[in-house]
């Protein structure tokens, strides 16, 4: 049991939305560069793996109080996992990834080192990215979406810069900056009461919706500009969700409007990708079966 705690401590349902704009971008690019999938991007996609756990490592380390108010299942609360011991398990997979990077391209190193600093300066004091109404959102929406969806090119040159696509990253940018402020909503009364600005504790559920909003609506103007109807109907999707939630602001609707983007695009990466369809599946019921029996709940969930 020892083993699956720092398993699931990794948050591997945290790390779908980064599996998901990876193949969707990935998907894209491939069309554009006649490409298909290879050891190179399991490579890739291994080494934002493991900086990203690293990420969420250390972002419970210093949410430990927050997360106890807000009623969050937590290893660190619980006593399953001494704080010491997950800042080193951020500091091992961490270095791991940027290995894993740096044995891939020298630009592959850079993306992943990114996401490395961005883990800490988003989580430890004095920074606290995190905390705060504008960059919290902003770091989020730079690693989760510009750097991954950027790393699908993991050996970049000046004759390949084109092939991404430029408005692919700008697109996953502002879908994930607007998922942010509104996974900050349901936790906006804990947050306030240990210090945090984040954008709900400043604005508020409705005003905070609306700004998530109007970075959908950019970004479904993003991707309708860039002829990719599926991305067009992916944000619009969410964008009539925010909405919804934005006139009727409960809680169910809040978390539904969270979600509802990484889903509509989740379906989009098993469409492309069979095999991770099979993959997800696999991890749901494993997920699923573990939180039961450790925590006594049901997770994960829709709503």
């Amino acid at each position: 049991m020892r083993t699956l705690d720092w398993i699931f401590a990794a948050r591997p349902m945290l790390l779908v939305p980064v599996w998901t704009i990876y193949l969707v971008a990935l998907h894209y690019h491939h069309s554009i560069a006649k490409e298909t999938f290879d050891l190179l991007d399991v490579l890739s996609l291994s080494a934002l793996s493991l900086a990203f756990a690293g990420a969420y490592y250390i972002n419970q380390v210093y949410d430990i109080e927050s997360d106890r108010l807000n009623n969050k299942v937590g290893f660190l609360p619980r006593g399953l996992i001494r704080p010491d011991a997950m800042l080193a398990a951020f500091v091992i997979v961490s270095l791991a990834g940027l290995c894993v990077a740096g044995g891939v391209s020298f630009w592959m190193l850079g993306l992943v080192a990114q996401i490395v600093v961005l883990s800490w300066t988003y989580s430890a004091p004095p920074v606290r990215f995190k905390d705060r109404p504008v960059s919290g959102p902003l770091a989020n929406g730079w690693a989760v979406g510009l750097v991954t969806s950027l790393s699908v090119m993991p050996r970049q040159s000046l004759d390949r810069l084109g092939l991404l696509g430029w408005d692919n990253p700008v697109y996953f940018f502002l879908a994930v900056v607007a998922v942010t402020i509104i996974t900050t909503i349901p936790d906006r009364d804990g947050d306030a009461a240990t210090g945090k600005q984040t954008l709900a504790v400043r604005l508020g559920a409705r005003w905070s919706l609306a700004v998530a909003a109007v970075c959908l609506g950019a970004a479904v103007a993003v991707a309708w500009r860039s002829g990719y109807p599926a991305l067009v109907y992916a944000a619009l999707f969410a964008l009539v969700v925010s909405l919804f939630a934005l006139a009727a602001p409960t809680t169910r609707l809040i978390l539904l409007a969270a979600k509802v983007p990484i889903v509509v695009l989740t379906l989009m990466a098993c469409a492309f990708y069979p095999f991770y369809l099979l993959f997800l599946v696999a991890l749901i019921l494993g997920t699923r079966i573990y939180y039961h029996k450790r925590f006594g709940i049901v997770y994960p969930t829709i709503a």
